[in-house]
């Protein structure tokens, strides 16, 4: 596993998250009630952030470094680490255009017509919240095995 490209993955992934997060709340402050699945949207994925702030800080650990080299099952969990980090890289900014497009820029009847774009987006929200879960859960997973 190349140190450098997991570090990178996982600096570059916490930014894109980041932003997601300024986008939820910036919708979550131009409507006038906020729908449950983007309260629920935006809690996964600042859960999410603080996965990667805090594997951010544990990869600069000497100690992890020289896992990162590790082969047979240890190396397995950089593995997973690396294809949930790719998924989140995927994943994030298609959320994130998502929420741009459902923010929209209607001049009349702003709050009706927001609604009506995340009532219609609101299955692809699902499917972009449980795959940001699962990533989440791997990398949590796999990062506790391979401190241990």
């Amino acid at each position: 596993m190349d140190p450098f490209s997991i570090t990178t993955g996982v600096v570059g992934l916490l930014g894109t998250c980041v932003s997601v997060v300024k986008a939820l709340n910036d919708f979550c402050a131009s409507v006038a009630t906020v729908d449950t699945k983007i309260t629920g949207l935006r809690e996964i994925v600042q859960d999410f952030v603080q996965v990667l702030t805090l594997m951010k800080d544990t990869l600069e650990q000497e100690e992890t470094k020289s896992s990162l080299n590790s082969t047979g099952h240890i190396n397995n969990h950089w593995s997973h680490i690396s294809t949930s980090i790719k998924d989140g890289q995927k994943i994030a900014p298609q959320l994130e255009n998502l929420l741009e497009k459902v923010d929209g820029n209607a001049a009349v009847l702003i709050r009706v017509r927001k609604h009506g774009r995340l009532e219609s987006a609101a299955p692809q929200i699902l499917v972009y919240q449980q795959q940001i879960q699962h990533c989440s859960d791997t990398m949590q997973l796999s990062m506790q095995a391979v401190i241990m």
